[in-house]
């Protein structure tokens, strides 16, 4: 090829794009800004990933040792990209550390954040220590092996789960209204492996609805009910307080399939965290001059082309999280194809 592709972004779907466009013949360079690949899974030691069950060294190690090992990538860690310009065929990009590419066309696959639970001041993060997100929990099992109180370090004798922390939600203006996508499949994993290796423990999922897609609904819904006697309560958290005579949490909701307030003892509490455009994805989308969603503030594909991995910007390709909650199995089938989205392109515009 005359000239190389740019992916922004190391994580499942950068990773995907580099790998596909490497094994292609493509010479690729992957920009991650952090210093490691991998992505949240790796860089915040998830425990789990659904829908497979499977580790995060499992599902991205083997396309980690691929980009690393193919001589068509060229892999530049702690490095963001500055400036953009040119046009499609003809990209001039300067770097963090001071370089300058010029490539062919460019793959943003910059990803998300979680929300910060803190904006939720009624739930009583960072105010109560046993008031924890989902992501934390992932941290337990996958660094520590256990499940306990941070207060106290004793194994929690009830343990709730709150959904949409984040997502869905008025209150926070329509920037949060979308939903996080993940977030009850994870719960309902996540409550499962409580319940399996402490059936003394009792686990509570309060939702709105549940919204497990696809075949991931017997799994992730079902299963935790019916085979590990996870209880499911529809209702929305009004308030979380700590009762300093007993040392728990009280959970203060509206059931709404009883239509009824009431406040239940709690021992641990986890939030289950939505979805945000990474900082990351906010700064590249400006950079490169990005359509973004009015309200999410997602990059949102090209409205002509019918193509969902197309952005706004001839030569531009996005996918995995940056458009908008995504689990990571679809994440890196996007990266898949965008490759093959960029290699169509370089046919048509580039000379071989």
């Amino acid at each position: 090829m005359a000239k190389s592709v740019l992916v922004i972004g190391g994580g499942p779907a950068g990773l995907s794009a580099a790998r596909a466009l490497g094994k292609l013949g493509v010479p690729t360079v992957l920009v991650e800004k952090e210093n490691k690949l991998g992505g949240r899974p790796v860089l915040e030691s998830y425990h789990t990933l659904i829908p497979r069950k499977m580790t995060p060294s499992q599902v991205l190690g083997p396309y980690i040792e691929d980009v690393q090992s193919n001589g068509n990538v060229r892999i530049m860690l702690g490095t963001e990209i500055e400036a953009c310009e040119g046009e499609a065929g003809d990209f001039k990009v300067s770097l963090s550390n001071g370089e300058k590419l010029e490539v062919s066309a460019i793959v943003v696959a910059t990803g998300f954040q979680h929300f910060d639970s803190r904006r939720k001041g009624e739930l009583g993060y960072g105010i109560y220590p046993d008031v924890i997100t989902n992501l934390q929990l992932e941290q337990m099992f996958s660094k520590e092996g256990r499940l306990y109180r941070p207060s106290n370090g004793e194994l929690p004798k009830r343990v709730a789960f709150v959904f949409c922390v984040g997502s869905r939600d008025r209150q926070l203006g329509v920037t949060n209204v979308h939903c996080c996508r993940y977030g009850c499949a994870l719960s309902g994993l996540q409550a499962s492996e409580i319940r399996e290796k402490y059936p003394e423990v009792d686990v509570f999922c309060y939702y709105m609805d549940v919204r497990t897609y696809g075949t991931w609904e017997y799994p992730f819904y079902w299963a935790p009910q019916e085979e590990y006697g996870v209880r499911y309560v529809r209702g929305r958290i009004a308030e979380i307080t700590f009762n300093p005579a007993d040392g728990r949490l009280r959970v203060k909701h509206e059931d709404t399939i009883v239509q009824r307030p009431a406040e239940i003892p709690m021992d641990l509490v986890v939030l289950v965290l939505g979805m945000e455009p990474s900082p990351g994805t906010k700064k590249v989308a400006k950079i490169l001059g990005l359509k973004q969603d009015p309200d999410s503030r997602f990059i949102v594909p090209s409205d002509e082309s019918g193509s969902n991995i197309r952005s706004n910007k001839e030569g531009i390709f996005i996918a995995g999280a940056c458009k908008g909650p995504i689990d990571i199995e679809s994440s890196m089938a996007e990266g898949e194809a965008a490759a093959m989205e960029v290699l169509n392109f370089l046919g048509a515009k580039v000379t071989v």
